[in-house]
């Protein structure tokens, strides 16, 4: 155990277990289709696409039952992204993402009524 300490300290080794877990979180979330359980067990699903994106992501809600869904972007730090959110078709949506800086942010679909909420990542091109 000393051998190792000389290595990599146990904070370090603490930090690298937690980094490594949200790094796991966050590729789990980056798939194209994201699920969650409802109330009942039915499955439902935000669509994000095309993940990787350069210019345009498009946001389908079609399959959900939501009342009145609330739409934010933020960086994958947190910060708020101003976007412009086109209506695409029923519950369908495009936002122009072609001035945001490459890397890798988060949309965050919530309808309180319903009590939905999920947030899906994606890459920046």
């Amino acid at each position: 155990m000393e051998v190792f300490n000389h290595f990599i300290s146990p904070r370090k080794l603490s930090l690298i277990v937690v980094f490594g877990l949200l790094m796991f979180t966050a590729a789990a979330q980056s798939n194209r289709l994201a699920r969650v359980s409802a109330n009942g067990g039915d499955e439902v699903k935000v669509e994000v696409f095309p993940n990787p994106t350069t210019e345009f992501l498009n946001i389908d809600l079609s399959h959900l039952e939501l009342v009145n869904p609330k739409i934010e972007f933020r960086s994958i730090i947190g910060t708020r992204m101003t976007i412009n959110l086109q209506r695409n078709g029923v519950r369908k949506y495009k936002v122009d993402v072609q001035n945001f800086p490459r890397g890798y942010y988060l949309v965050l679909v919530r309808d309180d009524p319903t009590k939905f909420q999920q947030t899906v990542r994606f890459s920046k091109k």
